[in-house]
């Protein structure tokens, strides 16, 4: 299975470029205990003088990241010593020694970020130790028992000594994933490296026992019924968790109201269960090629809570009124129970839109489709103008077999059946965030802060060496017109290197207990409401609307406050090392498909220059290779072959046709 594509656009989140290492981006991250467990920082922690941020670890050196942007601390002094990839540390900034470069010294580690480290078993001098992707070795100090010790094979670490200014870590090999090479080994290796679970434990799974094995009358008594109301379902081919159906109405003299109806989840997962813990702890479902990691135990995530076709299931309906400009008049939630009519696919809606209509489709379904398409196209058009983002950067699909080896990679076309579905959870999405506001109803937010204007200048000189016109005040760091840029980047031959360095000039969309703007979006409020099954997040937002609604969610009070700040740090911080797992087990697996083909010419662009030569992003499988003593300028079209495959480093190394 390919990653499920977002169905919203804040969820597709902008990312800030970082530093390539091993020629993919990487990085772990501290994972947040639950807000009953969470312990405060040292004291100090945010003197004036002091930054705290998360370690971004890359061997002689590491970035150090602050939670609220602003810029990362390069840190390449003995104090790196004291902390691994994704400790939360604070650190002094220093006068910089590299330009406009932010530098800093480590003063303390507020926490550590990880219990256990990924990395390749070495014997060198009679002694072992652990090579990870990111940071210092960590010495081995025992083995578990009945281990069969293979130099070379990707191994866990389970840390007994954390690193010091005299020392590297220690701990035992607790467990031996197997040969680095292996692609699917590798797949595994991305999520145990960021703790990222992979199993749920038996009293998880004990718990979901409880729950019917269908929706019965009584589990819907005093809820709204829509069965007569035609909606569907659209997701992906392969997709088995469907939080969202769709329906709309006509209301007569232009007038439409649209609903978005979306997984109860909340009706089975209560505050205070040891189901809920297990979700807060993991906060978003995983997916990688073939494989899905989901939030939530199968029978609630593939079964109980999916919106499956002909089957009754509870759900929780946004219901928007809509003028004939597709403008929101008025919007209000309902507990309802909903029957599917139809399971469509993306590429099921694409070929209704363009008029190759299914005779097994009902009219009434398909004339609900119809309009769906010319009602997106409004609001698209009217979000555009309130200047919005359009970030349709290039997806890459990756099929694997039983084995877990690759046996296909294509590049995804965005289709206007997605640009649909994305249109209807955004407004959804916004329409929770206005009544959750309006009722002063604490919950979580999904923000997304204005660009760095100095990120936004330096975009401008970056487009100027690609002979891009550049638009009157990027320079100057006016944010509008980063959507100029990506206008230009739609009909421009180099449009999607266009699009990559326009991405890196942004800011991360986070979570945060208080609202504010989304830039991306150019809304005024956000939040996350439609994809409860697999995102924390969205399941808080349905409690804090039942609250409103005057709905009993659990025998535990709601989160708000300080538990509500750590719980938007922690799902950030879980959703940054579920897409950095993703990204690593597609690279890993794009690496491994090219070394099948060897030998063949290769086209694609040149996306970052460097002094030894330069990083090419091949157009047919978007795989980045280094391509040593090729000078070429950014964005330059290159013929290259591939060099050297090593899927265990996850390096490509490439060399001019």
């Amino acid at each position: 299975m390919a990653r499920r594509r977002s169905k919203q656009g804040g969820s597709k989140s902008p990312r800030s470029g970082r530093r390539e290492k091993s020629f993919a981006r990487k990085s772990g991250r501290a994972v947040a205990p639950p807000p009953s467990r969470q312990s405060a920082p040292p004291a100090g922690a945010q003197h004036s003088n002091l930054v705290e941020g998360l370690v971004q670890h890359h061997g002689r050196f590491a970035f150090v990241v602050p939670p609220g942007g602003g810029g990362d601390y390069y840190v390449s002094d003995d104090s790196l010593r004291l902390a691994m990839d994704g400790d939360r540390v604070a650190v002094r900034p220093r006068p910089s020694r590299g330009g406009d470069r932010k530098e800093g010294t480590i003063v303390r580690v507020l926490a550590r970020g990880k219990k256990t480290v990924v990395g390749l078993l070495r014997k060198r001098g009679g002694k072992w130790t652990v090579e990870p992707d990111e940071g210092e070795s960590v010495e081995v100090m025992g083995f578990s028992k009945k281990l069969k010790l293979v130099p070379g094979a990707l191994v866990v670490v389970k840390i007994s000594r954390y690193p010091g200014t005299s020392h590297n870590a220690g701990g035992t090999v607790e467990e031996i994933l197997g040969d680095a090479g292996s692609p699917r080994v590798r797949a595994n290796a991305a999520l145990r490296s960021r703790e990222l679970p992979d199993h749920f434990p038996p009293a998880v799974l004990k718990e979901t026992k409880n729950f019917p094995e269908r929706v019965t009358k009584a589990l819907w008594r005093g809820r709204r019924e829509l069965f007569d109301l035609p909606l569907f379902t659209i997701d992906g081919a392969d997709a088995k968790d469907f939080d969202d159906a769709v329906s709309l109405e006509d209301l007569g003299k232009g007038r439409q109201r649209l609903g978005v109806h979306i997984a109860d989840v909340s009706a089975y997962v209560k505050p205070g269960t040891i189901l809920d813990e297990e979700a807060y702890q993991r906060a978003t479902s995983v997916y990688l090629p073939g494989r899905v990691v989901p939030m939530l135990p199968p029978k609630l995530s593939d079964h109980l809570c999916s919106l499956m076709p002909r089957v009754e299931r509870l759900a929780l309906s946004c219901f928007m009124e809509l003028d004939p400009k597709g403008k929101v008049l008025s919007a209000r939630f309902e507990e309802t129970v909903i029957r599917s009519w139809r399971r469509f696919t993306y590429d099921d809606v694409e070929r209704i839109l363009l008029g190759k209509n299914d005779k097994s489709v009902s009219a009434v379904v398909l004339q609900s489709v119809q309009r769906m398409g010319r009602l997106a196209k409004r609001i698209t058009a009217a979000r555009m103008r309130r200047g919005a983002l359009d970030l349709d950067m290039p997806e890459y699909k990756v099929e694997v077999d039983d084995k877990g080896d690759p046996v296909s990679v294509e590049r995804r076309e965005r289709l206007d059946s997605h640009r649909l579905i994305e249109e209807f959870m955004i407004l959804a999405n916004e329409a929770a965030a206005r009544h959750l506001i309006k009722k002063k109803q604490a919950s979580l937010h999904r923000v997304h802060p204005d660009p760095d204007p100095r990120k936004l200048a330096d975009l401008a000189v970056e487009l100027k060496k690609l002979e891009v016109r550049v638009p009157q005040g990027l320079a100057k760091g006016d944010p509008g017109s980063i959507q100029r840029v990506l206008a230009i980047a739609k009909d421009h031959p180099l449009g999607d290197t266009i699009g990559i360095l326009s991405v890196r000039s942004l800011k991360q969309a986070t979570y945060s207990e208080e609202p504010a703007l989304h830039f991306g979006l150019a809304s005024e409020a956000y939040t996350h409401f439609t994809s409860p099954i697999r995102r924390y997040p969205d399941l808080l937002v349905h409690r804090a609307l039942k609250a409103t609604m005057g709905k009993a969610s659990g025998s535990s009070p709601r989160l708000k406050g300080k538990a509500l700040k750590e719980a938007a740090m922690h799902c950030s911080d879980r959703e940054r090392l579920a897409a950095e797992a993703e990204r690593e087990s597609v690279e890993a697996l794009r690496i491994a498909y090219l070394a099948q083909g060897l030998p063949r010419v290769l086209e694609g662009k040149v996306t970052r220059q460097l002094g030894y030569g330069a990083l090419v992003t091949l157009d047919e499988t978007g795989a980045v290779g280094l391509a040593r003593g090729l000078r070429a300028p950014m964005g330059a079209v290159v013929k290259v072959k591939v060099r050297r495959v090593d899927v265990a480093k996850k390096q490509l190394e490439l060399r001019p046709a």
